[in-house]
């Protein structure tokens, strides 16, 4: 049997494996140095890791070099599969994780638990709720261990909405290092709900930018420019498969990129990526970002 022909017989099986707990709804273990967390059957992580060897890598290499106390939110925390990344590289961190999906918030707690009877007490409050300024009159809908805000001119049954200011405000005192969103198109709201976060901690921002609607792209331009204006003049752009794209100190070269994939939105250029993940930092952050770069 030729190396080759071992491996497509490998890839189907396991192919088949996954189709048939999906089938089953058999949770996916899905294995770190430490320890193991569980994923919902149809959860992509496991695949696209396989795919893209850098998908979901950057944020543990980043919260690595972060000291070891260092306040990080993570806002969208799905099943806690980014946050087992990160807890991986930096235990003693302290935490925040917001998830306004019943279903993922639950793996979520689960894997908390499986973190810490591995690697003993950490630090990590969680929080039930959608995040942003204009999130009411929304449900949640997704496949494939996503989900995303989407409007029904009625309020969101069984879940709360709040600014992350006002959730950070309920919390022990934090002092944030660290802001992460993955929310599916509505992370400017994210940030716009932040502004006593921004203005008075300044923290770094990894968050998604994934604009298929005109209204996205435009709320997407207001909120990076206002950033911009706050302080935040470093920025580079991943791919969404993981990879640096562009780093650049003009958030105007972020804003071509985002036209960049809105046009392959509108089916008005041939698809090469989805979306991209941003980073954006100030003065006070660019030497420990330039390190972490130049070594991922």
């Amino acid at each position: 049997m030729t190396a080759s022909f071992a491996a497509r017989i490998g890839a189907r099986f396991a192919r088949h494996g996954r189709q048939l707990k999906q089938a089953l709804n058999i949770p996916i273990r899905h294995r770190y140095t430490d320890f193991t967390i569980q994923l919902p059957a149809e959860h992509l992580l496991p695949s696209y890791q396989r795919q893209h060897p850098r998908y979901d890598r950057f944020l543990p290499h980043l919260v690595a070099a972060l000291a070891p106390d260092a306040g990080i939110v993570d806002v969208g925390a799905n099943c806690g599969d980014t946050l087992a990344g990160m807890v991986e590289r930096n235990p003693r961190a302290r935490y925040v994780c917001i998830e306004p999906d019943t279903g993922f918030f639950a793996y979520l707690q689960d894997n908390i638990a499986r973190m810490k009877a591995s690697l003993g007490p950490l630090s990590i409050e969680t929080v039930q709720s959608l995040v942003g300024m204009n999130v009411g009159h929304v449900a949640l809908a997704g496949e494939g261990g996503t989900r995303h805000a989407v409007s029904t001119g009625g309020e969101l049954d069984g879940h709360t909405s709040a600014t992350l200011d006002s959730i950070l405000a309920a919390l022990p005192p934090i002092s944030v290092k660290l802001l992460k969103s993955d929310v599916d198109g509505f992370d400017y709201d994210v940030l716009d709900s932040a502004t006593g976060l921004l203005t008075t901690q300044s923290p770094i921002l990894f968050f998604e930018a994934q604009c298929d609607f005109d209204w996205q792209l435009t709320d997407f331009t207001e909120t990076i420019g206002r950033l911009a204006r706050q302080g935040y003049r470093h920025w580079t752009a991943f791919d969404n498969f993981g990879s640096v794209v562009l780093r650049t100190d003009d958030a105007g070269q972020i804003l071509q990129l985002l036209d960049y994939v809105w046009k392959q939105n509108q089916g008005l250029a041939t698809r090469t990526i989805h979306y991209f993940d941003l980073l954006a930092c100030t003065d006070a952050d660019i030497d420990l970002i330039e390190r972490v770069i130049g070594t991922y």
